[in-house]
C-alpha cells in the first residue's frame, strides 16, 4: 500500500466519514484515496482556513473529531486565524498537511512548519518514516480528541507513493491527567458555600466537554442553588431543572435580578471572561468559587475566593460528600426563585416591532425558522443583537466562530456544521464584513456542493466596531464605511435565494422564506452604520 492510501485508510478507519479541505500537491491523492478508496465524502473550500473552519464546525455540532487536509507552504499558513480559532475553542481537530523535500531550497512553498503550527497552539507531529504513516495518524487522533484540540500532521510530500505495509489498529484518546483536588482548597470552598444563603451555580463549556452536566446539576440541586451558564454552554440546563439562563451581558431581567441577590457564586469549568462577568462587576462582593481543570485558568480573568484545580465532577461529589458529612442544608434560594420558571425567563426581552433593527430582524426570522435547528455565528459588531436573538434548542446546536474575535470565519464553520446535521437548518449570522472576506467565496461552496443554509447578514456597510472607536474619538468614521455589492442579487447569480431587507415590511417576505427553504437562502438586512448598538461588554 502507498503511504497516501494507508493515511486515507487510517483516517476513514477511525470512523470518520466526511473530510474538508483543498487539495494540492501534498495532499491531492490521499484525498482522492480517501473519496475512491474509502468511500469517504469530501467537501472543498476556497480557502484553506475555511477548510479548518469547517472541520471545526463539524467537530463542534457532531461531537466528533473534525478532519480537514491542506497542502504544504501557503496552504498550511493560510490556516492559521482558523487554527488559532481552534485552540481557543478546545476543538478536536485533525489537519492533515505535506511538506517539501528537507533542503529542497528551489521550491518556492518550501517553510519551516513545526514553528509556524506551534506558534498558533495547535499540537504537531511529523511522520519522520513512510513505514509509520498510518500510527501517526492514529496517534495524531488520539490526542485531538483526548486533549480537545487541534493536531497538525505532516506527511512529507516525498513520502507520499513508497510502499508500506498497512496494520488496523485502534485510536486511542491521550487525557492528560488532572490532579486530584487538594483538601485545602476543598476545605476553602465547602466553608464559602456552608455559609452561603443564596448560592448560584455556573456551569462553562468545560461542564459541556467534560460531560459533567449531571453532576454539575445534582450539586446545584444539592446546596440550593439555581444554575446559569456562559454563552458557550447556553441551552445546558432548562427553565425547569433551575435554570435562569445566561450569565453576563446577555443575561435576561430575572436573571440579573438573580445574579444580583446572590452572595456565592460557583463556577465549574468557565474562564469568567469579562462578557460573563461584565467586565467583574457582576462578581463585585460575592465570595466565588472557581473550579477547573487547568491552572493558568484559575483566577485568571477574575479575583476570586477560593480556587479550586480539578475536573467538575470529581469536585461537585467530593464537595457534596463534605457538606453532608457536615449536616450542611441547602440553602432556601433555588426554593424561592426557581418554582415559576418559564422558558421566556431565559430569553432577552423581544425587541418592539415596527421599526427595523437588527434584533427585530433577526427575532422575526428566526421564529420562523423550524425550531430544531443549528445555529452558526459569525464575529462582528453584530453578535450583542444576534446572541440575544438567535438562538437553539440544544447547547449542541449552536457553532461559535468568535474566540479570537476574528470576522470572516463563520461560514466555513456553517457548512461543517450543517454537514453534520443534514436533517435541520443551519442558520448563519453574520456581517457585511465577514461575508465579503470569505462568506462569498464559501457560499459558493455550500451551493455547488448541495448544502444549504440559511444566511442572514447584517449589513450596516461598514466595519462596525472600527466605526464606533472612530465616532466615539470625533473621528471621520469614513475609512470603517463600504459600499458593498447587492448581496442579495450576487447571491441569486450564484444559485442562492437572495432577499434584501430595507424595510420593517420587508422582513415578512424574508420570514416566508425561511420556513420551508428549498436551496440556500441569504437575507441582507440592511441598517445604517449610525443605529447599531455597540456590543455590550
Amino acid at each position: 500500500m502507498f503511504v497516501h492510501e494507508a493515511i486515507a485508510a487510517a483516517v476513514a478507519g477511525a470512523d470518520v466519514d466526511t473530510m474538508f479541505g483543498l487539495v494540492g500537491d501534498s495532499n491531492l491523492f490521499t484525498v482522492n484515496a480517501f473519496v475512491e478508496q474509502y468511500g469517504g465524502r469530501y467537501v472543498s473550500a476556497v480557502h484553506e482556513a475555511s477548510a479548518v473552519m469547517m472541520a471545526l464546525g463539524y467537530a463542534s455540532r457532531s461531537g466528533r473529531l473534525g478532519v480537514a487536509s491542506v497542502t504544504q507552504g501557503p496552504g498550511l499558513t493560510n490556516t492559521a486565524t482558523a487554527l488559532v480559532e481552534a485552540v481557543r475553542s478546545s476543538t478536536p481537530l485533525l489537519l492533515l498537511t505535506g511538506d517539501t523535500a528537507p533542503g529542497n531550497l528551489l521550491n518556492l512553498q518550501s517553510l519551516q512548519q513545526e514553528p509556524f503550527v506551534r506558534s498558533t497552539g495547535a499540537d504537531y507531529i511529523l511522520v519522520e518514516d513512510p513505514a509509520e504513516a498510518a500510527d501517526a495518524v492514529r496517534r495524531a487522533m488520539g490526542a485531538s480528541l483526548g486533549l480537545s484540540r487541534p493536531v497538525v500532521l505532516n506527511c512529507p510530500t516525498e513520502y507520499m507513493w513508497a510502499d508500506m505495509q498497512f496494520h488496523e489498529g485502534p485510536v486511542a484518546a491521550l487525557h492528560g491527567t488532572v490532579p486530584s483536588p487538594r483538601d485545602d482548597e476543598l476545605d476553602v470552598a465547602v466553608g464559602v458555600i456552608a455559609s452561603s444563603q443564596r448560592p448560584l451555580v455556573v456551569a462553562g463549556r468545560g461542564v459541556v466537554a467534560s460531560g459533567a452536566r449531571d453532576a454539575v446539576l445534582a450539586f446545584a440541586r444539592r446546596i440550593g442553588a439555581p444554575v446559569m451558564t456562559t454563552l458557550r454552554a447556553r441551552n445546558l440546563y432548562s427553565a425547569a431543572e433551575g435554570s435562569l439562563g445566561v450569565i453576563g451581558t446577555l443575561s435576561s431581567d430575572r436573571g440579573s435580578q438573580v445574579i444580583a441577590d446572590s452572595d456565592c457564586v460557583i463556577v465549574f469549568g468557565a474562564s469568567l471572561n469579562t462578557w460573563t462577568t461584565d467586565r467583574n462587576t457582576l462578581l463585585g462582593g460575592k465570595a466565588t468559587v472557581h473550579v477547573d481543570t487547568e491552572l493558568n485558568q484559575l483566577g485568571r480573568n477574575a479575583q476570586v475566593t477560593a480556587p479550586v484545580l480539578g475536573d467538575a465532577s470529581t469536585v461537585a461529589a467530593i464537595i457534596t460528600s463534605w457538606l453532608d458529612q457536615a449536616e450542611v442544608p441547602p440553602s432556601a434560594f433555588r426554593d424561592l426563585v426557581c418554582p415559576d420558571l418559564v422558558p421566556a425567563d431565559l430569553d432577552a426581552r423581544p425587541p418592539a416591532r415596527g421599526t427595523l433593527t437588527f434584533a427585530s430582524a433577526l427575532a422575526e426570522i428566526m421564529a420562523a425558522v423550524p425550531p430544531q435547528r443549528t445555529v452558526a455565528f459569525d464575529g462582528g459588531r453584530f453578535l450583542g443583537e444576534a446572541f440575544a436573538h438567535v438562538r437553539s434548542p440544544e447547547v449542541a446546536q449552536q457553532v461559535l466562530s468568535t474566540s479570537f474575535g476574528a470576522v470572516g470565519l463563520g461560514m466555513g464553520a456553517a457548512i461543517g456544521a450543517a454537514c453534520a446535521a443534514p436533517n435541520e437548518p443551519t442558520v448563519l449570522v453574520t456581517g457585511d464584513g465577514g461575508f465579503m472576506m470569505n462568506g462569498l467565496a464559501e457560499l459558493h461552496s455550500a451551493i455547488r456542493q448541495d448544502i444549504p443554509l440559511i444566511v442572514v447578514i447584517c449589513n450596516d456597510g461598514s466595519y462596525g466596531a472600527e466605526y464606533d472607536q472612530y465616532v466615539n474619538k470625533g473621528v471621520k468614521a469614513d475609512l470603517s464605511l463600504f459600499a458593498w455589492p447587492s448581496f442579495a442579487a450576487v447571491a441569486t447569480a450564484l444559485g442562492a435565494d437572495g432577499l434584501t431587507v430595507n424595510t420593517a415590511d420587508d422582513v415578512m417576505a424574508a420570514a416566508e422564506a425561511v420556513r420551508t427553504p428549498v436551496r440556500s437562502v441569504v437575507i441582507d438586512v440592511r441598517i445604517d452604520a449610525a443605529d447599531v448598538p455597540e456590543v455590550p461588554h
